[in-house]
């Protein structure tokens, strides 16, 4: 960082411009509030707060789920055992005790019975174990997201000390120049690309996100990370959008996947962003595009024919069939 902004200065002093400093973006005034003032970091903060308070919430009930889950496991493992090795023996014995019909009818629905509330068993298994799953993927990324946060807010302290002896309008200016020429041009890309995917491939998206028991279908983040040089944070009350570059960029942007009404789409709205710990201006942030999800996709890929709503969760967005 600290050679782009020497390499900046040299620039515009050589152009021979008569105003030392170029206002590339048009953002260099909100720059400039932001440069000194901790409060724009306030909304960065309160989301590490609340990251961290997740973390708090999220541990003991993935352990309280995984004891659950491994005691009801053995039980389902030792009567899977007991079907495998005695169950048809049983079943013969009770069919060759049958002395009426009558008889053998009950002896069929005692096993019908056993049956059906074995499988009830495993299906309350499965559940649980798609529960604990979701859970720890949850924790872990909500892990990865205080990683995070916790870069970016580094960067704004390794920039203002780098910058130090500079003064307030130059280091804006630093700011307004690296974004222009290091960061808009690749996060448009690839905002656009990943538009495309959203827009092309839904079905695709849910096919690889499989199934869940809470919901008709789902968007998970993974996939959409795999296919993108951003990394992509569902959580139940934002989406975070991160941009890494190098050691010395790193952009978090804020928003939430909201209707878009009479457009039919789903659509990510971003709110705020922070580029290395400093609050963007909104004249940045308009400029940036989420991706769009069309409903009638969302249809198709649920399949049930019916309307289908979003809703964010942690790690994933569900798909719901409405009535």
């Amino acid at each position: 960082m600290r050679k782009k902004m020497i390499a900046a200065g040299l620039f515009l002093l050589l152009s021979g411009s008569t105003a030392v400093y170029a206002h590339l973006t048009g953002a260099f005034a909100d720059f400039l509030v932001t440069v000194h003032d901790e409060q724009t970091t306030a909304k960065l903060k309160e989301e590490m707060q609340r990251t961290k308070n997740d973390i708090e919430a999220l541990a003991p009930q993935a352990a309280e789920l995984e004891r659950q889950f491994a005691a009801n496991r053995g039980a389902a493992a030792e009567k899977l055992r007991f079907y495998n090795d005695m169950g048809l023996d049983s079943w013969l014995s009770l069919m060759l005790r049958a002395q009426e019909p009558l008889d053998l009818l009950s002896a069929q629905r005692l096993v019908e019975r056993n049956v059906s509330a074995y499988m009830q068993q495993l299906d309350t298994l499965y559940k649980e174990y798609w529960r604990l799953s979701a859970t720890q993927e949850t924790l872990e990324g909500h892990k990865r997201l205080l990683s995070m946060i916790g870069r970016n807010l580094n960067a704004r302290q390794t920039f203002l000390a780098s910058s130090r002896d500079v003064d307030l309008e130059q280091q804006a200016n630093y700011l307004d120049i690296d974004w222009m020429s290091e960061v808009e041009p690749h996060l448009l890309k690839q905002l656009e690309h990943d538009g495309q995917l959203a827009a092309t491939r839904v079905r695709e998206w849910a096919a690889a996100s499989g199934e869940t028991p809470d919901a008709a279908g789902k968007l998970d983040e993974r996939w959409l990370n795999e296919q993108s040089e951003l990394e992509y944070f569902f959580r139940p009350d934002h989406v975070y959008v991160v941009y890494q570059k190098n050691d010395d960029i790193h952009v978090i942007l804020i928003g939430q996947v909201l209707s878009g009404g009479a457009n039919h789409t789903y659509e990510l709205q971003f709110e705020a962003g922070f580029f290395n710990g400093f609050l963007m201006p909104d004249t940045l942030i308009q400029e940036l595009r989420g991706f769009q999800l069309p409903r009638e996709q969302l249809q198709a890929a649920v399949g049930t024919g019916k309307p289908v709503a979003l809703q964010q969760a942690g790690g994933t967005l569900l798909l719901r069939s409405e009535p």
